[in-house]
């Protein structure tokens, strides 16, 4: 899909907090792909890393990626894990082939 915007974000749980992350990521899952714009949004657990979670989605824009991230459930979401996470990053990325 030309002009699409594909996007990971990494979720890195503190250990003993992967239940608890996990728990919390998955309740976002819902209302993201009800939003405008989204196309695909799929949470992933790495299997030999527990504790990492991706976020793999499809947007048809950046200002809709943009929108998403300025979402209640998601701020609050990311609230909700801020003291059992150590980092979350956002990677958009282009197809190239």
């Amino acid at each position: 899909m030309t002009g699409a915007l594909r996007a990971v974000a990494r979720v890195r749980a503190v250990p003993g907090s992967e239940e608890t992350v996990r728990d919390a990521l998955i309740a976002m899952v819902a209302p993201t792909r009800e939003e405008e714009g989204c196309l695909d949004y799929r949470l992933h657990v790495v299997d030999s890393d527990p504790g990492l979670f991706c976020f793999v989605a499809l947007w048809r824009s950046e200002a809709d990626l943009d929108a998403h991230l300025d979402e209640p459930h998601i701020a609050d979401g990311l609230a909700a894990i801020a003291d059992h996470t150590e980092s979350v990053v956002v990677s958009r990325m282009t197809r190239i082939a």
